[in-house]
């Protein structure tokens, strides 16, 4: 199993853009003149990008990383500036909005690209922006309690198990078992299951699969939701557009492992990682569930279309949301001082 790579260190400081507008209250809500946010979605194979008022994005940008991914914030920043720059021309948006930004990301980016991504919205007049990670806002738009979030995209599965309202952090799982491992060439579309998919995603003696990262993220469940949270195990991401018999093969799987095969798993390879406490999930039923009427590749963007949407009708004494503000002028002279 891959353990998540904990963010460290301070990315290089950026010149920052001074600005002579006006800066809103940190303890203020929106003035009833705002105009709706923007949502944009870092995803494995494009951006995804629109606003609030529109059902869905209304314009998904296609990228691809060098091989040689970056390091520091200056080199993130020429790599994402011009994606920003045809996502504002494409929603018709000018260098000075006034609409604030809600970033969806995968879990667990690099403080550089956070950087050189807040520097980059302060070049364009973003007047204030929040960072929320693709498996939070999920529940939102399926609106349901108690459930599991598999996401797997183009280098990476992530699982999050949400129970009452609450991402349930300390279930995350991330493994390198994205569309990249499962298939021979990425530049085309594999048109049926392959023995290389049973390995990366099947195979319960991989430490590296997806069956054990959802089998570890429900053994880190509480008991009392553990049951609720296996029978509603929502699949998302681009891949499941690409093979949308994945979820459906992964949980017959697991629940034929937890049915009849658990106890010889105790005599795996030493190398492999295996859940503590197989015997404990047994009476468990693993259930894939769809993403009700919208696309797997657009259930976290909706979410979160949802999430600004309620965050921009809350009470004035609401006062919960964790808005980044732009630096004002002033600001940017003593930063450059000190």
């Amino acid at each position: 199993m891959v353990v998540p790579t904990i963010r460290s260190g301070k990315s290089s400081r950026l010149a920052l853009a001074p600005t002579n507008r006006p800066r809103p209250s940190r303890f203020s809500r929106p003035s009833s003149f705002e105009r709706p946010p923007v949502v944009l979605e870092w995803g494995s194979w494009m951006l995804r990008v629109g606003t609030t008022e529109e059902h869905l994005p209304k314009h998904m940008v296609p990228y691809e990383l060098p091989d040689k991914l970056p390091q520091t914030a200056e080199e993130w920043y020429y790599t994402i500036n011009p994606l920003l720059n045809q996502c504002w021309d494409r929603l018709l948006l000018s260098n000075n909005t006034s609409r604030r930004v809600v970033v969806l990301h995968p879990p667990m980016m690099p403080r550089a690209w956070e950087a050189a991504l807040t520097q980059a919205m302060w070049n364009l007049g973003v007047p204030a922006l929040v960072f929320l990670s693709i498996l939070d806002t999920p529940p939102l738009a399926l609106e349901w309690k108690r459930g599991m979030i598999v996401h797997v995209g183009k280098t990476e599965a992530h699982c999050l198990a949400h129970a009452d309202g609450h991402a349930l952090q300390n279930t995350l799982q991330i493994v390198a078992c994205g569309y990249q491992a499962a298939v021979s060439d990425t530049s085309k579309v594999e048109p049926s299951w392959t023995s290389q998919m049973d390995q990366v995603w099947l195979n319960e003696n991989n430490p590296n699969s997806l069956l054990l990262a959802i089998a570890k993220c429900l053994e880190a469940c509480p008991t009392q939701v553990r049951k609720d949270i296996a029978e509603n195990i929502v699949f998302c991401g681009e891949t499941i557009m690409i093979v949308p018999e994945l979820p459906s093969k992964v949980c017959h799987r697991l629940k034929n492992i937890l049915q009849g095969d658990a106890l010889e798993l105790e005599h795996a390879s030493e190398l492999t990682l295996l859940p503590l406490e197989w015997k404990k999930l047994q009476p468990l039923q693993p259930t894939p569930r769809t993403t009700g009427p919208y696309r797997a590749d657009m259930v976290s963007w909706i979410g979160a279309s949802l999430w600004a949407t309620v965050w921009n009708r809350h009470d004035e004494d609401d006062q919960h949301v964790p808005w980044t503000y732009a630096p004002t002028a002033d600001e940017v002279v003593v930063s450059k001082v000190n």
